[in-house]
């Protein structure tokens, strides 16, 4: 047996117990703040820990773990409310004011960015369900569809660009977040390719939203922002953990996906397209090479 699933299913563990031991700590402060209502006090108790985590001279792998759910909790709360401002202007078909919607927009960047946090640590070990049942457990949303639905889309969304993200480094482009500001007018990554163009691109989970969303900048902005979707549902589905444990192998065959539809998005040329698509073909038959040929490098690599 393999001790990659032994890791995995070690780290997985430590996953559960992180997250429950922070939530405790987080409801017995929340308690303390507000004993009538606790779950009001849960912004304010997450407020407090991280005040005091902060205050370590120097910290841990651990306390920074600590951090991270400490945020992720708080975050939730505020996304509930959130959500639920949004439902209610949309029930009572009424439009949120500026300043409402801009609040709304920040919340569920902040509570995108824990996210990503979380899944850089421990997406290659835990799956969007886990996600999902360490969120519901601390506030359950289980049973509220419309909650339920736009955490998945959270979820898939986050993680959709996190893929995109290693398949753009496996293409060969240089990458670059984008700032709060320029996230707030729809950009998630500045790709620059080897030719030295560079393009401002949205990253969306499914082709529904990203035609959308460019036939809208078309219409009103015309920015040169691309709204690009870049995996199919099956390509996600194949993916059984929020990352892949080998985020090159496994990510080969997502990135020549990923370029076929930069290259119909108009993202890259003709040229760069046949270079990138030839690179990467290489690529995997050396690791098909690989995998059938163990003596080569002494073990198999992971399959595509």
């Amino acid at each position: 047996m393999s001790t990659l699933p032994v890791v995995q299913l070690r780290r997985r563990q430590e996953f559960w117990q992180k997250s429950q031991e922070t939530a405790k700590e987080l409801r017995r402060e929340a308690h303390t703040i507000d004993p009538e209502r606790p779950r009001r006090g849960i912004g304010q108790a997450a407020h407090n820990l991280l005040r005091v985590m902060n205050q370590i001279e120097h910290p841990t792998a651990e306390t920074n773990q600590q951090k991270e759910f400490y945020i992720l909790y708080g975050t939730y709360r505020d996304w509930i409310a959130a959500v639920t401002a949004e439902k209610t202007a949309r029930d009572s078909n009424r439009r949120l004011s500026p300043k409402d919607h801009e609040k709304i927009v920040s919340v569920h960047s902040s509570f995108n960015d824990s996210l990503r946090e979380i899944f850089n640590r421990w997406g290659t070990t835990i799956t969007p369900a886990d996600i999902m049942q360490i969120l519901n457990n601390f506030i359950p949303i289980a049973d509220k569809p419309h909650y339920r639905k736009k955490m998945e889309t959270s979820i898939k969304g986050v993680r959709t660009e996190l893929l995109a993200e290693l398949a753009l480094e496996n293409m060969g482009f240089e990458v670059i977040r984008a700032t709060t500001e320029q996230d707030k007018k729809g950009i998630d990554y500045l790709i620059t390719d080897s030719q030295g163009k560079q393009t401002a691109i949205d990253i969306k989970s499914s082709r529904f939203k990203a035609n959308k969303t460019n036939d809208r900048n078309a219409k009103y902005y015309n920015d040169g922002t691309i709204a690009i979707c870049p995996f199919s549902p099956e390509t996600l589905e194949s993916i059984h953990t929020v990352l892949p444990a080998d985020p090159y192998g496994q990510m080969l065959g997502p990135s020549k996906e990923m370029l076929k539809n930069l290259s119909d998005s108009g993202v890259v040329d003709k040229d760069e397209y046949d270079r990138i698509k030839d690179e990467l073909n290489e690529q995997i038959a050396d690791m098909h090479e690989r995998n059938s040929n163990p003596t080569r490098t002494g073990k198999k690599l992971t399959h595509v």
